[in-house]
C-alpha cells in the first residue's frame, strides 16, 4: 500500500506546535460486505484528503456513513440496523483497517438481520458496544444535518451526547444509566395510567435520575462553553466575518435540582403519564446577528452555521480526546455557494491535521479546488454501486 505524504502526520518531536501530542488517526482501508447498496467493495486509502465522485444515487454517502458506523457503532442515517443491510439479504460487514497513534487498530462490525449486533476490534469482541465510543473519534458533515434547526430538542441533545461521549466515558455511562431510570420511571407511570403512580414505586428512579442528572448538568455546562467560544471564531471565519452567529444553552437544572424538578411535577407526571421535567429535556438554541436562525436565515446563512457547529464540535473532540479525529464531508456543494466552500477548505487545509473524506456530485469541482490550493489528495470515481477507478495527486512544491 502506497505510504501517506510525510505532511499527513504531525510530529511529536517540537514543543511549539499545540498539535504535537495529539494522536494521530487514519483509515488506511475499508471493506464493505452486503452494506447498504454495496454488493461487495474494497478501498485503500494513502492520503489525508479522499474524495468520493459520483453522481447521486451511487454510494458516495454510504461509504462516509460506513466510516461512522466504524466509529460510533452505528448508522449516522438510521437507528435501525437492519435497514442497512442489501436489499433481500440478511446479513452485512464493514471491516476498517485504521492506524491510531501508529497503532494498528482493525474493526469489524457484523449485522444480522434479528440478531444482535457483533463489533470486534483486533479480532476480540467487545462485550458492550459503548466501550468503542472514543477510540476513533469522527465528524459528519451531512445535508441531513438541517434537522439540528428544523427539528426537536432531541436532535440538538443528540449533538451534545454524540460529542461529550467522544471524549468522556464517564459521560456516557452516567447519559445511559439516566435514560435506563427515565424509560423504568416512564413505564411505572404508564403502568397505574390516571390512577397515579404510587409515590414509592417512584422513589428509586427519582434517586437515579437525580443521582446522574448533575454530573450530565455539568459535563454539559463545561462543553457549551467551549461550543460557544470555538463556534464563534469557526463561523466568522468560514462566513468572512459576514455576519455573527451565536448560541444558547436552555436547561432547567440552571434553576433547580434534579430532585426539585421531579417533585414539583409529581402530579402533571401522573396525569401525562411521563417524566415532564429534566436534563432530558435540555436544548441548544442558534441564532444569527441575535435573531433566531431558524426564522430569519437564508439557506445558505444555515448550512454555513451548521457546518461551523460541526468544525467547532471537531477542535473540541481533537481538544480533549487528544486524537485528530476523522472529518467527514458529505455533499459538499449543497447550499453553500463557491466562495464559502473556498473559504471552507481554506480553513480545513489550515486547521486540520487529520484524515478529511470528501463526497460531490461533481467530477472536477473539488479536484480542481483542491488542486489550486496545492493540497494531497486521492479519488475514488464512484458509480453504480462500484468504486470504479482511484488516483492520488501529490502537489509539486
Amino acid at each position: 500500500m502506497e505510504t501517506m505524504p510525510t505532511n499527513f502526520n504531525p510530529t511529536k518531536d517540537g514543543t511549539t506546535d499545540p498539535l504535537s501530542s495529539i494522536d494521530t488517526l487514519a483509515l488506511r482501508a475499508l471493506s464493505l460486505f452486503q452494506f447498504k447498496n454495496y454488493e461487495s467493495a474494497s478501498l485503500e486509502f494513502s492520503s489525508p484528503i479522499v474524495c468520493f465522485l459520483g453522481n447521486n444515487g451511487e454510494g458516495k454517502t454510504n461509504l462516509l456513513d460506513a466510516v461512522h458506523y466504524l466509529s460510533f457503532t452505528k448508522s449516522y442515517f438510521h437507528n435501525s440496523d437492519a435497514l442497512n443491510i442489501l436489499h433481500e439479504h440478511d446479513q452485512a460487514g464493514i471491516t476498517g483497517e485504521f492506524l491510531r497513534a501508529g497503532n494498528p487498530e482493525l474493526i469489524h462490525c457484523a449485522i444480522r438481520k434479528n440478531q444482535r449486533k457483533v463489533l470486534k476490534r483486533n479480532h476480540k469482541e467487545y462485550e458492550r458496544l459503548a466501550e468503542h465510543i472514543g477510540l476513533l473519534p469522527s465528524i459528519i458533515i451531512t445535508p441531513y444535518d438541517i434537522e439540528l434547526i428544523w427539528e426537536g430538542s432531541e436532535v440538538r441533545r443528540k449533538f451534545m451526547d454524540a460529542t461529550i461521549s467522544q471524549y468522556s466515558p464517564v459521560y456516557l455511562d452516567h447519559l445511559m444509566r439516566y435514560n435506563q431510570a427515565l424509560s423504568q420511571r416512564n413505564q411505572v407511570l404508564k403502568s397505574y395510567g390516571k390512577m397515579g403512580a404510587p409515590q414509592e414505586l417512584l422513589d428509586p428512579w427519582d434517586y437515579q435520575l437525580a443521582f446522574h442528572a448533575l454530573p450530565i448538568f455539568e459535563e454539559r455546562t463545561r462543553f457549551f462553553v467551549m461550543l460557544e467560544e470555538v463556534f464563534a471564531q469557526v463561523y466568522s471565519e468560514i462566513s468572512g466575518g459576514k455576519e455573527r452567529g451565536s448560541l444558547s444553552y436552555s436547561t432547567s437544572l440552571a434553576e433547580a435540582s434534579m430532585d426539585d424538578i421531579l417533585k414539583k411535577n409529581r402530579e402533571k407526571d401522573r396525569i401525562l403519564e411521563r417524566t415532564t421535567g429534566g436534563i432530558h429535556k435540555d436544548d441548544l438554541d442558534f441564532f444569527i446577528e441575535n435573531q433566531p436562525i431558524k426564522k430569519f436565515a437564508s439557506q445558505g446563512q444555515q448550512k454555513s452555521f451548521l457546518i461551523a457547529l460541526k468544525l467547532a464540535q471537531y477542535m473540541i473532540i481533537r481538544g480533549r480526546s487528544k486524537v485528530h479525529p476523522i472529518l467527514l464531508l458529505d455533499d459538499l456543494y449543497d447550499k453553500v455557494d463557491d466562495l464559502r466552500v473556498s473559504n471552507l477548505l481554506d480553513w480545513i487545509l489550515d486547521k486540520i491535521k487529520g484524515q478529511v473524506f470528501i463526497s460531490d456530485t461533481h467530477i472536477d469541482r473539488i479536484p480542481d479546488l483542491l488542486q489550486s490550493k496545492k493540497a494531497a489528495f486521492q479519488i475514488y470515481k464512484i458509480a453504480q454501486n462500484t468504486c470504479l477507478s482511484h488516483s492520488t495527486s501529490i502537489p509539486h512544491h
